[in-house]
């Protein structure tokens, strides 16, 4: 709860209580001849309770009613100086216990209809995820049967030429100009290709071969065979070994291939002189698998927040906008999910969960 609700409701409370000391002091100062006014003040009790229901639940509407019937009790019964209400015994008593029975009915009905609203909002929140997913479901399949048909088209013409290119090339001695226009065609195919194939990874993803994986040793793999090492332009890359964990099962290529790209963007992230800290643990479902990768770069921009994992969308120059796409697809196919997220205190954190075996 927010400073501003607690401060409401507390203003609320003291409206509440406001409210149970005027009527109480209406009762002690009018006339016991007075009958008809006492009659209408011992009504006047229930407005505070019912909005002490709706304020606080059946706790704060059983106490508002304990209250009342607290400071009504000496007036009822003319105990001490307190002037004796002139209703008859059993009306007043009937009017205590009503106070408790209609702080107790009212209070559940309150707390029955926020339960009743918590959960239509949980269920609207479910509804947009659903639909959302269906979306970017619905785009991704339209993607995927593009890039499909782009790569073949341009696969077969790009090797041949690749080819020629390479041909030509054996006509001019190295260091030639032209020679070196002809590597530099060879060597931009070769990159056209490679782009092409990831197209191709994402639009057609290749079965899962499942196994038993040691996800601490797998991730320890990865990590000693970065480009650069674990040491990169200044910057660093720290594992948070874990307790021995449960293996999951999954593809070992695929999983790996997940590991790369998320600690590669990260490690892009920090930029020159940054901090990649990788950490694992174990889910709430037992044997499942979370592995955070942070960075103390400048973090996420909202709209990156947003598209994170739309195939082709980038914020980084060079870049296909593929690897987090085919990444999330890769999670998801496991079973599992890929998140991103801002640190509170700077940088960014994407964790991979992977479900139990």
């Amino acid at each position: 709860m927010s400073e501003a609700s607690r401060k409401h409701k507390w203003a609320w409370y003291g409206a509440i209580y406001a409210v149970i000391l005027a009527v109480t002091s209406l009762h002690y100062f009018t006339g016991h001849e007075l009958h008809y006014y006492h009659g209408i003040y011992r009504r006047l009790y229930y407005l505070p309770i019912i909005l002490a229901c709706f304020t606080g639940g059946v706790r704060a509407g059983m106490i508002a009613a304990i209250v009342v019937c607290l400071l009504y009790m000496p007036h009822a019964l003319g105990l001490g100086p307190v002037m004796q209400d002139p209703g008859s015994p059993t009306e007043k008593g009937l009017e205590i216990i009503l106070y408790l029975t209609v702080a107790l009915i009212t209070g559940l009905l309150v707390s029955r209809g926020e339960r009743i609203r918590d959960r239509l909002i949980l269920a609207i929140e479910e509804k947009e995820r659903v639909e959302a997913e269906l979306v970017r479901a619905a785009k991704l399949a339209a993607v995927g049967r593009l890039s499909a048909g782009l790569a073949h088209e341009i696969r077969n013409p790009l090797a041949s030429i690749k080819g020629a290119a390479e041909l030509l090339g054996d006509d001019f001695a190295e260091g030639h100009p032209k020679r070196r226009l002809l590597d530099t065609l060879v060597s931009e195919a070769e990159r056209l290709n490679g782009v092409l194939t990831r197209f191709l990874s994402f639009a057609r993803p290749a079965p899962i071969e499942r196994k038993k994986i040691d996800m601490p040793a797998l991730l320890g793999n990865v990590l000693a065979f970065l480009p650069q090492g674990n040491h990169f332009r200044g910057g660093s890359i720290s594992f948070d070994d874990p307790m021995p964990l449960k293996p999951i099962e999954g593809d070992e290529g695929q999983i790996r291939q997940v590991l790369l790209n998320v600690i590669l963007n990260a490690r892009e992230s920090a930029g020159p002189g940054g901090k990649v800290t990788v950490s694992m643990e174990e889910t709430t479902d037992p044997g499942g698998v979370a592995i955070h990768v942070d960075d103390d770069g400048p973090g996420f921009a909202p709209e990156a927040l947003e598209n994170l994992f739309t195939p082709f969308f980038t914020t980084r120059e060079g870049g296909t906008g593929l690897g987090l796409a085919i990444s999330h697809r890769i999670v998801e196919s496991h079973g599992g999910s890929l998140e991103a997220s801002n640190l509170p205190g700077g940088g960014a954190r994407v964790t991979m969960r992977f479900p139990a075996s």
